[in-house]
């Protein structure tokens, strides 16, 4: 039987509140409604997503030290994310995500603060560099300061991931790309990467400045992908669709595991998208029916193959 796959996955965990009202949200007013807590941030989504597809994960972080850290602590022990490699900081908050909905879920607007990845530092980092090296990929997500990242990605030699999580932060990453073994973008995040507009544009700027393979999501429309060989759009598979947040972290920790075990480009986009539709189907961000074999399943169902 394979070993496990050992990840390290290095960004961001925050508190998730968000408000939903129960009829139409009237602004600057009171409306009643509901108020959801729970635990979300890109890092620690990816890192449960490949927890749930069979890895061993180590997520490392700074966490605040607040009232919540006691919960961060135990749910990720629940969820097989190791923080041996974390770090608290006893002089701050942990990172939230405070937003509000519309009456039907539309996000309406939101607050992310996420000031406390500026902590996670190239000395940070550092002084992990031996445990970061033993690992089989090294999974970065955009909420990392700028230096961060380019240092991870020229100082551990493991493939190294790397979400962009949104157009504002994107460009961080503008100073990692060549060495990244995989870069998921989102179109909005591509063009603010290269300033070319189009999925196949953005791909072949980004396989120029570096990296190795690239899948740009596009929602609805499927995901463009292309590497050095191959270049095309995997479409969207068929899902009951509940709710699309974490459909991208589900997509790239199917996308990780599939390329460190050989699977070429376009297999690699399946199975990601296998992973999106069944994470889809779940009204929270990370779906516990996500395994690896569920994702095969569903990637061998596809009309497309």
């Amino acid at each position: 039987m394979r070993q496990p796959l050992r990840i390290c996955v290095v960004g961001g965990l925050n508190v998730d509140i968000s408000g939903t009202p129960f009829r139409r949200l009237r602004p600057v007013d009171s409306n009643p409604g509901r108020v959801h807590l729970s635990l979300g941030g890109v890092g620690r989504n990816l890192a449960e997503s490949l927890s749930l597809l069979g890895c061993e994960v180590s997520l490392i972080t700074v966490l605040g030290d607040d009232a919540f850290t006691p919960w961060i602590q135990s749910d990720c022990a629940a969820c097989g994310i190791r923080l041996d490699q974390a770090q608290v900081a006893p002089d701050a908050a942990n990172g939230y995500y405070l937003c509000l909905n519309e009456a039907d879920g539309d996000l309406h607007a939101a607050v992310a603060d996420m000031e406390i990845c500026a902590r996670i530092t190239p000395d940070f980092l550092s002084e992990r560099l031996a445990y970061l090296e033993k690992a089989d990929a090294l999974v970065l997500d955009a909420n990392l300061p700028e230096e961060t990242l380019a240092w991870a990605v020229s100082h551990v030699h493991v493939p190294c991931f790397a979400d962009p999580v949104s157009a504002a932060k994107a460009p961080r990453l503008l100073g990692a790309l060549r060495g990244l073994a995989l870069l998921k973008p989102n179109l909005p995040e591509g063009r603010a990467l290269t300033g070319w507009q189009e999925p196949a544009e953005v791909a072949r700027s980004l396989l120029d400045a570096g990296v190795a393979r690239v899948m740009i999501t596009l929602g609805a429309k499927g995901v463009w992908f292309a590497d050095a060989g191959a270049a095309g759009c995997q479409p969207a598979l068929p899902a009951e669709i509940r709710s699309t947040n974490g459909c991208g972290d589900a997509f790239l920790s199917a996308c990780v595991v599939a390329t460190l075990s050989g699977y070429d480009i376009a297999q690699t986009a399946l199975l990601g998208q296998a992973a999106a539709a069944i994470c889809a189907e779940s009204a929270a961000a990370v779906n516990e029916a996500l395994t690896w074999a569920a994702v095969e399943a569903r990637a061998k169902a596809s009309p497309e193959t």
